[in-house]
């Protein structure tokens, strides 16, 4: 797993070259057996229409969230947990 924080807004060229390092992590460093690389980009902030047509078209698994700076009170957090936990 790849893993890349902006402090900025996410931007095309930043899904590019992440799709560059996966392409090179996939030839280059792995192993046989090993699974394919997954690339995450951690954001600032998104744009959910470049990042659909940015990642359209691309094999390799990439995803783009945006970060947030402070965390939710712990009231929220355990809803959340309890929640997905419930789920499963």
């Amino acid at each position: 797993m790849l893993i890349d924080l902006k402090t900025k807004k996410v931007k095309h060229q930043d899904i590019g070259q992440m799709n560059l390092y996966l392409n090179y992590f996939k030839e280059e460093e792995n192993t046989e057996g090993d699974n394919e690389p997954i690339g995450i980009i951690i954001a600032a902030d998104k744009h959910e229409f470049l990042v659909k047509y940015a990642i359209g078209g691309i094999s390799n698994k990439i995803f783009v969230s945006k970060y947030q700076l402070y965390l939710p009170d712990r009231k929220v957090l355990e809803d959340k947990v309890k929640e997905i936990l419930d789920s499963e």
